[in-house]
């Protein structure tokens, strides 16, 4: 392919997607020039550095479904690890624990309780909770996030909040399921069934086969932008994808015409549907049915631990109190000895009335409601305590499916993703919303520039 080493490829976004996109462009010899419109590369794979701790802004871990994020960690020389969890869980004024170190019958004999006094274990619970597993059982190839799923052939179009009333789940199970997804940045009233079950099979039915990086989710960015090299452009802002006679000639930015063979948009699909006017108009139709939650997630570092001695976190299913997560007791190399991190995260509901506050009241109102429910021989830090602080907001986190948008997208981007031949769209929006659909849909969209070139510029 050195006969392609002349032609200019361009990938608007540097996030997950256009990252791995520019990545496999490097290793069949095709450096693309990647447009970020912010001053750091990533997007929710971003991670962040203050001295020698190595903070997560979003994303924490995969499953092991995650088959092309798996790869790319091998590839980049990240070791990996299972991510121990042993959670607290707020309910009707008390602490319960549970561990998910393994599923072995001693684990699960300790779990009982804690599952039992959430209300999981009731007549109504334990009936509902067989009839998902039975639906995961029989749908497991398609409910999963790895890059061969088929997610769109059983989006058959119904909200997941209606599936559960359907198959009368009681409010206590709801309530669990809820807070999950809203602590993960998903929007859980306006998510499809197959989105939430994809969720529950990966997450929580294998939650002891999670891992991540040795470093954080984070290290897999710095990683990446190294071996991509000089060809990454922050604080770009793309303005217009200009499409002439059919195909992609310029990339707008400010004050600037980048002149492109082939571009990968490999941004949210809001953004996508604004600086590409020309798209086919089923693309745009499929786009329009997607949305986006937000997102906001405090990370302070501190000189002692935050949660009693073995946590991991502490969730609060009844109500708006913030996921408390010390991530640095099972990921030991992301501090220096002898300190931790606190995270603090809170989903669509409560984020949206944080993002347009400045960083210390965001700080306070969310250290404020976590003091307030503290486990007891927590030791959660005063406003003016830690070593730092950082605050991440996310305006556009999780692409949300309603029922049926997997389809629809997945049948327009068939049917008409080749009507603009030298433009592909990458992004999680583009497949089963995940880092690793966002990874996937990066690699294969550089494949086919890579077959692009060769078949008609070779």
């Amino acid at each position: 392919m050195q006969v392609m080493n002349h032609k200019r490829v361009v990938v608007v976004g540097g996030g997950t997607s256009g990252l791995v996109a520019a990545y496999t462009l490097k290793k069949k010899g095709i450096n693309a020039i990647v447009l970020e419109a912010n001053e750091r590369v990533g997007g929710r794979l971003g991670g962040d550095r203050v001295g020698d701790f190595h903070l997560d802004e979003a994303a924490d871990w995969f499953t092991q479904s995650h088959d092309v994020a798996l790869k790319v960690c091998e590839e980049l020389g990240l070791p990996m690890m299972i991510a121990t969890q042993t959670a607290g869980w707020h309910r009707r004024g008390r602490f319960l624990v549970t561990h998910h170190a393994d599923v072995k019958p001693l684990t699960v004999m300790r779990n009982m309780y804690a599952m039992a006094q959430l209300g999981l274990l009731s007549p109504r619970s334990l009936m509902a909770l067989f009839k998902i597993g039975g639906r995961i059982a029989s749908q497991r190839s398609h409910l999963s996030f790895a890059s061969d799923a088929r997610p769109e052939e059983i989006d058959t179009g119904e909200l997941f909040v209606d599936y559960m009333t359907r198959i009368g789940a009681p409010e206590d199970l709801i309530s669990v399921i809820r807070r999950f997804m809203e602590n993960a940045m998903g929007e859980f009233q306006k998510m499809s069934d197959v989105q939430v079950l994809a969720f529950l099979a990966q997450i929580l039915a294998k939650g002891h086969q999670l891992c991540v990086p040795e470093k954080g989710i984070g290290s897999i960015v710095h990683a990446l932008a190294a071996s991509i090299g000089d060809g990454i452009r922050v604080s770009s802002p793309v303005k217009q994808i200009e499409i002439n006679d059919g195909r992609v000639t310029k990339i707008i930015v400010e004050g600037e015409a980048i002149e492109a063979d082939a571009v990968i948009c490999a941004t949210t699909s809001t953004i996508a549907s604004q600086i590409i006017p020309e798209l086919p108009t089923p693309i745009r139709r499929a786009m329009g049915n997607i949305s986006y939650s937000v997102g906001c997630r405090v990370v302070i570092g501190l000189n002692h631990r935050p949660l009693p001695p073995g946590w991991t976190a502490v969730l609060y299913p009844e109500d708006r109190t913030p996921l408390v997560l010390d991530r640095s007791h099972y990921l030991k190399a992301c501090v220096p000895p002898g300190t931790a991190t606190l995270d603090l995260m809170v989903g669509p509901d409560r984020a949206g009335e944080l993002l347009a506050l400045d960083d210390d009241e965001i700080k306070h109102q969310l250290l404020a409601d976590a003091r307030r429910k503290a486990p007891p021989g927590s030791n959660l830090p005063a406003d003016d305590e830690g070593i730092f602080t950082r605050v991440y907001r996310w305006p556009e986190a999780m692409a949300i499916t309603p029922p049926g948008a997997i389809k629809a997208m997945s049948e327009a981007l068939r049917n008409h993703g080749g009507e603009i031949p030298n433009l592909f769209l990458a992004g999680e929006y583009t497949r089963m919303p995940s880092i690793n659909g966002a990874m996937a849909s990066g690699r294969d969209a550089a494949n086919a520039v890579a077959n692009y070139l060769t078949r008609d510029h070779g």
